[in-house]
């Protein structure tokens, strides 16, 4: 996988686990439709045709997750536009007041 999709990836990896953390309604989207919630967070659903698995991680558990090769010619037109570095996700961040988070141990 190229470092540009590499880094799109983590990116949207992370706005969805932040997401997930402190919004509870979010989490449960993202673990039965995790293409609407990619559509919510994003505005767009950015790998249509791929299937996405979402694992919830329980206590005593760590799963590590080795990405498939993807080659540049086989990502949808979607994920390419996001990845050409033409859009920004934090163009795609609600902001205003949010939820409260729990403290850091």
């Amino acid at each position: 996988m190229s470092d540009t999709m590499t880094a799109v990836r983590n990116q949207v990896s992370e706005k969805l686990i932040e997401r997930a953390h402190t919004d509870g309604e979010f989490r449960a989207l993202l673990k039965s439709e995790p293409h609407k919630a990619l559509q919510q967070l994003l505005g767009v659903d950015p790998v249509p045709g791929f299937k996405i698995n979402v694992i919830d991680e329980k206590p005593g558990e760590i799963n590590i997750v080795l990405p498939a090769e993807i080659a540049q010619d086989e990502l949808p037109d979607e994920l390419l536009d996001l990845a050409s570095g033409g859009v920004s996700f934090s163009a795609f961040i609600l902001y205003g007041p949010q939820p409260a988070r729990k403290p850091a141990r």
